[in-house]
């Protein structure tokens, strides 16, 4: 296809001058001539022309001069198809002018067809499919008594807008057709209501649908998927052949998963994105980030933006995928640089879908029902076990303590005599529900007339949680979280020239919950163990509240029951979000052809308010003596703490922020001949306010390409942007970048190797980006060039008779920064774009970038020397990441009936620290310097003591307050000095919980109604560190709960102990503190593969019917809880899903 855009129609004009057009080959399958049809056509259009022409030996060219000069005919042709020098003869008195086209054209392989005074001549088609197309004519019809109007239009190329010659224009079931003229313009009478059809020999087929308009702008795109797909760039779009950044694009439906959070569907779907689950609550938002982490002194989560202005990761966790066109992911210099200050973590682009001009209007439902099954969830020791491994741990530190447990309180455990005088209560089983359902609505709507398109799409999501929370219960503080997006897209064409496009995305969203974390629920079963007290006693007739058990702490200290805390708050919150853009764009090729201005004004307001419940719990225990053997069944029970009966409520609290944004953009996009050319300028503004002063920046940026015949591209950008942070005079900065791309299959010698190859570019680029939101994660202040002084918070004196006069002098709490700047990344990418055998794409990418002037908090500053906690800033820290990422796609369409598509993704980023300013440590392993951003640092632990022999002649380990005893983690002394201390903490791994490596795959095949699509994705090179899960632990607080893995393997006197997973237990922190120290022992290997998805359709004639699951297995060789959270998270579930789709 690159081939052929540069072979071009030519229009004979005076003189024999030639002027560019479009392609012959091309016109030869529109035109459909055959030597009968164009005889016919010449019967039709050129027998009342009567020509006299006596030509001998003369060049083609001649002729047609002649008939040009003398009868006014134009000639249109590709000089690759029609041979003019070729010598002819033509005879002719009083004939037709077909007879003599005949005859001049006799041995050159084409024909002709004729509309009015315009001739096209083509190559001649003399193949069955040619033969069978229907002539085109442009007449006048009544179709089945409906009245016809005049239409008129012009069709162009969608990606170059230049006119289209010879694009049959046909009205769908009727012989009503026409063909453009040089102009790419037409003119067909058709009826109201009908659908024209544009067809064009490599280009995809286009329907319009017409009602009464009378005017109509046709663009087409090129079947050759390279040259007509466009991807949306920073602030504009661009040609994909074109592109020479690294960007990364998919469609909105291949995000669609049976879950309401849209981000927990990233990983492995997009090359060069980095993502993790944080939660599985309702409405949790996942972690990404963009190529990895690459600084440590701000933000490193990418730049959010929907339809051109910024959004929350929250906000883009709620959008449904139906309503994304485009999900674009910029990711080097070249690509974010016109963002500037705000581009340095690379930026996401999210392109809402519109309607079409002149299109009917189209309805789309989607219906889903889920239910979900936590998975993964930690599993406790009962309370037998419990006991026993407590006495244990009682008798492994101290031999001559009496067992807290007899064998008889047990055994009463065991065979639950009475569950409310020996208890053995399963936290997680009571209080958590087996299945959770969550159910999906999605109704969209779009179309469009000759000058407004439209598209409205509504989601409800209804979301439950896994709380079990009694029906009775004055409380239903189970998660509930309602969610309503609304998104509504409208264009509106003032004049040819001008259009309106407003935009508006609407969240609403309903919460009710625990007025606590979900972590902090799940952490109070960890921190209460099974036996201590019941769940809940009896409640005696008559009475009004629930009788929660609980035990005496200390004094008036009592232990906290998980079910009370969970049960005994609710929250209810309402958020609205409402973003709103106003987009006009005016062409001025009244200046110059291709130049365009675009102005965007955005308000986006965020406003939450929520209110809480909460009621007191009644804490009851048994009174000791009261229950016997002999009469199990009674007991008598004590209150330990009086609560409430009646709900106390609190008042509405609110919060909000809003955020205004500007931008103007001049745009100009010109093509002459081979050579195309673009350029932008745009200047922006942004405020965002949450409290009384607001947080503004604004700044040009600007981008300019060159494109020679799809071969030689070359592109550079910049932003020069200002912050408010900097002193004025250093607020703003310029950041550039540029790149260059070769489509080498383009040329003329890789025509050997296009039926394997048929499509290789290879682009690099080099640039600058920035971000003014250094040092903010730190502490830092927000204007780094005011000194902040406290006037009353420095020392003080005292004076007076009785010494009660007091003055205090000023504090410095913080110093300006010296020389302050914006933080700065040096971005290199290089990277391939090869598709193999039309079929199969390939897309790599090597990047290395360079992050310096980090601001950090200076580390050799001493109190000492007065600067107590006003340590001073400086722009010193970095940080270099570098990496490569790999995108595969096979596409195969094997007939009509059987088609499928195999893609993988897979992504390796490592970053360390260049510079950190860090105090003169003795050791060099004791830095950070040279070192990775997420490493682990602790002990290296060489395995368990294995006697007191192997105690005596090691290092000294009593430093962290424990009596070190055989079963207990021996810690390598690294620096040799015979005792173990923080000097002998080092890297011991350079992986932490954010993985180096992560990758999809995935597979989807469809044979006919029926389709079916798998996805995997995983990640590798992480580690997880165990810590926080040490059973027992009672000083002074809750005996801890005894996770399964730990009562079934851990270190015993006299058993084989090799390869047990936990040291030796202890009831007590300070019994078993040694072992409680970051070491190699706790350090886990977190790799995992999930399957996440699978989905199996059927479409039926009105509807597509399917199942679906997600997060279905993962396999890791962490085996305690899901490999991605925490113990202390709210777990992921495995989800089955029904849904149905309608389309009208």
């Amino acid at each position: 296809m690159n081939q052929t855009k540069g072979n071009r129609l030519v229009k004979m004009k005076r003189g024999c001058r030639c002027t560019a057009g479009l392609p012959a080959f091309l016109l030869a399958g529109v035109l459909l001539l055959t030597p009968s049809f164009a005889q016919e056509s010449a019967g039709e259009t050129l027998q009342s022309s009567m020509v006299t022409l006596q030509m001998r030996n003369v060049t083609l060219q001649k002729v047609l001069a002649q008939l040009k000069s003398r009868y006014g005919y134009e000639f249109f042709y590709s000089p690759n198809v029609l041979n003019v020098h070729q010598r002819v003869s033509v005879s002719a008195n009083e004939q037709s002018v077909s007879s003599v086209l005949q005859q001049a054209l006799k041995n050159s392989g084409c024909t002709f067809n004729v509309d009015g005074k315009k001739v096209y001549i083509t190559k001649n088609l003399s193949s069955p499919q040619s033969d069978q197309r229907t002539p085109v004519r442009s007449t006048q019809h009544t179709v089945k008594g409906k009245m016809t109007h005049r239409l008129v239009g012009s069709v162009t190329d969608g990606s170059s807008e230049e006119p289209l010659i010879g694009v049959t224009v046909r009205v769908k079931g009727t012989q009503i057709a026409t063909v453009t003229d040089v102009d790419g313009n037409f003119s067909l009478d058709v009826p109201s209501n009908s659908t024209v059809v544009f067809s064009y020999v490599g280009y995809k087929d286009k329907q319009q649908y017409i009602t009464d308009q009378g005017v109509v702008s046709v663009k087409m795109q090129a079947s050759n998927e390279m040259l007509s797909d466009v991807v949306v760039v920073g602030a504009g779009t661009q040609k994909k052949v074109s592109v020479t950044g690294a960007i990364t694009s998919v469609k909105g439906s291949d995000l669609i998963a049976p879950t309401s959070s849209l981000t927990n569907n990233l990983a492995g779907k997009l090359a060069g994105v980095i993502s993790s689950s944080t939660s599985g609550e309702p409405g949790s938002t996942s972690e990404f980030y963009i190529r990895g982490i690459s600084t440590f002194g701000g933000r490193t989560a990418p730049l959010i933006l929907l339809d051109g202005v910024e959004i929350s990761s929250g906000d883009l966790n709620n959008l449904p995928a139906e309503s994304i066109e485009s999900f674009s992911i910029l990711k080097d210099a070249s690509a974010t640089a016109i963002y500037g200050a705000r581009g340095a973590n690379g930026v996401m682009l999210i392109t809402t879908k519109s309607g079409a001009e002149n299109s009917k209007a189209r309805i789309n439902v989607t219906m889903e029902a889920s239910v979900l099954k936590p998975v993964n969830v930690v599993e406790f020791a009962d309370g037998p076990t419990y006991m026993k491994t407590y006495n244990e741990a009682q008798l492994s530190r101290t031999s001559t303590a009496i067992p807290r447990y007899s064998d008889q309180a047990i055994e009463y455990t065991r065979s639950g005599i009475n569950p409310y005088v020996y208890p053995n209560v399963d936290w997680t089983d009571l209080m958590f529900k087996d299945y959770s359902y969550s159910q999906r609505g999605n109704i969209n709507v779009s179309g469009g007339g000759s000058r407004v398109t439209y598209y409205m799409s509504l989601q409800a999501n209804h979301d439950t949680g896994i709380l079990n929370v009694p029906k009775a219960y004055s409380m239903d503080n189970n998660y509930n979280r309602y969610m309503y997006v609304f998104q509504n897209n409208i264009g509106y064409k003032l004049t040819s020239t001008t259009k309106m496009d407003l935009r508006m995305n609407a969240q609403i969203s309903r919460t009710h919950s625990p007025n606590t974390s979900s972590s902090n629920i799940f952490q109070q079963i960890f921190l209460n163990n099974p036996v201590t007290f019941p769940a809940v006693y009896p409640r005696p007739e008559g009475s009004s509240h629930i009788y929660f058990g609980s035990a005496v702490m200390s004094t008036a200290r009592f232990y906290t029951n998980p079910l009370a805390n969970m049960l005994n708050t609710f929250r209810e919150t309402n958020a609205n979000k409402l973003n709103i853009s106003l987009n006009i764009d005016q062409k001025l090729d009244f200046i110059t052809k291709g130049l365009s201005l675009r102005g965007l004004i955005n308000f986006n307001n965020w406003s939450q308010s929520y209110y809480t419940r909460s009621l007191t719990p009644f804490y009851y225990n048994v009174k000791e003596g009261s229950w016997s053997a002999e009469n199990p069944s009674e007991y008598e029970l004590n209150e330990l703490q009086k609560g409430t009966d009646y709900i106390s409520e609190s008042g509405i609290s609110r919060n909000s922020d809003n955020t205004f944004y500007f931008d103007a953009r001049l745009n100009y996009d010109r093509r002459f001949g081979k050579h195309s050319v673009t350029g932008m300028l745009m200047y922006m503004m942004r405020e965002y306010r949450s409290s009384v002063l607001p947080n503004r920046n604004q700044g040009f940026s600007g981008r300019a390409t060159y494109d020679y015949d799809n071969r030689y591209m070359a592109e550079f950008n910049f932003g020069y942007n200002g912050t408010e942070r900097l002193a004025s005079g250093h607020r703003f900065e310029f950041f550039p970048a540029v790149s260059l791309g070769w489509v080498a299959s383009n040329e003329k010698f890789w025509k050997p190797l296009e039926k394997y190859i048929d499509f290789l570019k290879i682009r690099g680029s080099y640039g600058l980006v920035g971000s003014d939101e250094t040092g903010s994660s730190a502490g830092a202040p927000h204007f780094l060039y005011i000194n902040d002084v406290n006037m009353s918070g420095g020392g003080s004196f005292s004076s007076g008779y009785t010494g009660n006069y007091t003055l205090r002098g000023p504090v410095v709490t913080s110093y300006a920064t010296e020389d302050a700047h914006w933080e700065r990344a040096k971005e290199f990418d290089l990277g391939a774009d090869i598709r193999l055998f039309n079929e199969f794409n390939i897309t790599f990418d090597y990047f290395h970038n360079k992050r310096d002037r980090i601001l950090m908090k200076r580390a050799s500053f001493p109190q000492i020397l007065g600067y107590a906690s006003a340590v001073p800033w400086s722009n010193i820290g970095k940080v270099d990441s570098k990496g490569f990422e790999l995108s595969i796609n096979w596409t195969k369409h094997v007939n009509k009936d059987l088609s499928f598509d195999i893609r993988g993704n897979y992504t390796y980023n490592r970053n360390k620290y260049v510079y950190v300013d860090e105090p003169d440590y003795p050791f060099v392993w004791q830095v950070k310097t040279g070192h990775p951003l997420g490493m682990r640092i602790g002990y290296i632990a060489d395995g368990l003591f294995k006697d007191q022999n192997d105690i005596d002649t090691h290092a000294d380990q009593s430093l962290f307050g424990s009596t070190v005893m055989p079963g207990d983690i021996k810690y390598r002394d690294v620096n040799g000095d015979g005792k173990i201390t923080s000097d002998d903490e080092i890297m011991i791994s350079p992986y932490g919980s954010t993985p180096r490596i992560q990758y999809g795959f995935g597979a989807s095949v469809n044979y006919k109604h029926l389709d079916v699509s798998v996805f995997f994705n995983g990640s590798a090179k992480r580690t997880i560190m165990l810590n926080g899960i040490y059973p027992f632990g009672a000083n002074d607080s809750n005996d801890r709960n005894l996770m399964k893995w730990i009562a079934d393997s851990h270190w015993t006197a006299g058993a084989d102990n090799n390869n047990v997973v936990y040291p030796r237990l202890g009831v007590l922190t300070t019994q078993i503190s040694n072992n409680m120290q970051p070491s190699t022992w706790w350090l886990r290997c977190g790799n995992f593969l999930r399957f996440k998805t699978l989905e199996i359709g059927y479409t039926f004639k009105l509807c597509r019917v399917y199942v679906n699951g997600d997060n279905i297995a993962v396999w890791s060789p962490f085996k305690y809880w899901d490999p991605e959270l925490s113990y202390n998270t709210y777990p992921l579930s495995r989800t089955f899903n029904l849904g149905v789709q309608f389309k009208f």
